[in-house]
């Protein structure tokens, strides 16, 4: 969809003038993270998650690849529990240990856990 690709537009853009805005006595600001780790959900199926950070901390946020190859960059947002990345508008991606599940706007607007019971199957290298 092409929100999915103006949010990740807007992480890079957001990341790049970071980096240019850093002055000389401060260190560089870098990304980090980026391993895959794949998850088997309850239906069979397998997601593809790989976690970033930028070197300061201020800034966390989850490429995913759905079934069906469909990919979305999400920044990561306050939660109570465990780890929440979203777009506010399609997805969510919810992580707690090596445990997570998607949400996704059902017709009536409200949020409804579209695939659920995922846990890690591997870390690739």
């Amino acid at each position: 969809m092409m929100y999915g690709s103006l949010v990740r537009y807007c992480v890079v853009l957001c990341g790049a003038a970071v980096l240019a805005c850093a002055s000389p006595g401060r260190p560089r600001l870098s990304l980090r993270g980026g391993e895959p780790v794949v998850y088997r959900c309850a239906s069979g199926c397998r997601i593809l998650a790989r976690y970033y950070t930028l070197s300061d901390n201020s800034l966390g946020f989850v490429k995913l690849t759905l079934p069906g190859g469909k990919e979305y960059t999400l920044p990561n947002v306050v939660s109570v529990s465990g780890a929440r990345y979203t777009d506010d508008r399609e997805l969510v991606w919810w992580v707690k240990g090596d445990s997570a599940f998607v949400q996704t706007r059902a017709a009536n607007g409200e949020w409804e856990i579209s695939i659920r019971d995922c846990g890690v199957a591997r870390k690739q290298k």
